[in-house]
């Protein structure tokens, strides 16, 4: 077997075997009925994979919320950097995408505590990642302005797109509006490491969940603006994605309704009509998007495609314990909990 074929196929047996320690419904339901978040930590350390994220804390040591979502993140990342060296032998650069991705997340996390004057960017610093980084994640923590954070990317290749997303976020002070000019950015990347690839199914597989994920969280996003009372124009700031299975019609139609219940009636013309026939789209949407990463990992051939439905399935399941982390915060019952996690089959 040539070293290449070899690679791949360690990719997808890593996945395979990361996917198979991936949260049960039992797990879920322990987890709803513990009743802080120290009591969560400690079930996620001794009961799931997610132990290896709590090496070298002690058991006893109390943790805020935003430090126990760091540590999720840190899972999610070591998994990455499991996967990292197959994908390197096998002559894939995917796995670039991921570490692109994970930038431009740190770039908008910055910018975001810049705007609201806050220091939480710190708690939210993955450090141990600063080595597979394009950024220095230490600068970027220190920038005290807008302009000190273009200069952390000067020398990457973020730097242009970041420079004219600035441009137009001070002209707007829409950081939705910035942050679509840098998903933008994450397609076109996209569309340069999948190029090469020869096989055309796999190829058309990878593309077609890209454009899945893009237009989920494209709807998302749009119905948050609706849902939310927030200046219709504001969706006219979001510029129509570049990967996308939605048609320029679509998704003209669906930026110009000016309330939920003219975007739900757009909505219910395109490829997902499915999802509308619930009154909760956040969660359909999830559930969508659960099913879609679930038989890609389950029945796909392409160790790519597994590895790229992996990491954006280990996103949903890390969003459902934060979930359960702030519904416990607010002392909410566990059945209004439930309701907000997806992928799973939990009766109360």
């Amino acid at each position: 077997m040539k070293m290449p074929d070899f690679a791949l196929n360690s990719v997808y047996a890593k996945v395979k075997a990361l996917y198979g320690k991936r949260l049960t419904d039992k797990n879920y339901t322990d987890l709803l009925k513990l009743n802080s978040i120290n009591e969560i930590a400690e079930y996620l350390r001794t009961k799931t994979a997610y132990s290896e994220i709590f090496e070298g804390l002690s058991s006893t040591e109390e943790l805020q919320r935003s430090r126990l979502e760091t540590l999720l993140f840190n899972k999610m990342y070591n998994d990455m950097l499991s996967v990292i060296r197959f994908q390197k032998a096998a002559g894939s650069k995917l796995y670039e995408y991921f570490i692109m991705k994970y930038d431009v997340e740190q770039i908008i996390k910055v910018l975001s505590s810049l705007e609201t004057k806050s220091d939480n960017y710190f708690f939210t610093f993955p450090v141990f990642y600063n080595e597979h980084s394009h950024l220095d994640l230490c600068a970027l923590a220190l920038a005290k302005n807008d302009m000190q954070l273009l200069e952390c990317t000067k020398h990457t290749v973020y730097y242009p797109a970041l420079r004219d997303a600035l441009t137009k976020y001070r002209l707007t002070g829409s950081l939705a509006a910035l942050q679509t000019d840098l998903r933008d950015f994450l397609d076109k990347q996209f569309i340069s490491l999948t190029s090469g690839k020869k096989k055309i199914d796999e190829k058309s597989e990878i593309i077609n969940l890209y454009k899945c994920i893009n237009d989920i969280n494209f709807v998302s996003t749009l119905y948050r603006i609706k849902r939310f009372d927030v200046d219709y124009r504001l969706s006219q700031l979001m510029a129509n994605p570049i990967m996308t299975a939605f048609t320029k019609k679509e998704i003209t139609a669906m930026q110009q309704a000016s309330t939920v219940q003219e975007l739900d009636s757009c909505f219910k013309s395109t490829y997902m009509k499915q999802v509308c026939n619930t009154p909760d789209i956040h969660r359909a949407l999830d559930e969508y998007l659960y099913r879609k990463l679930t038989l890609t990992v389950r029945r796909s051939s392409s160790a790519d495609a597994v590895m790229f439905a992996y990491f954006h399935f280990t996103e949903l399941e890390i969003r459902n314990i934060i979930h359960i982390i702030e519904g416990k915060r607010y002392s909410l019952p566990e059945k209004e909990i439930s309701d907000l996690l997806c992928g799973t089959n939990m009766s109360f």
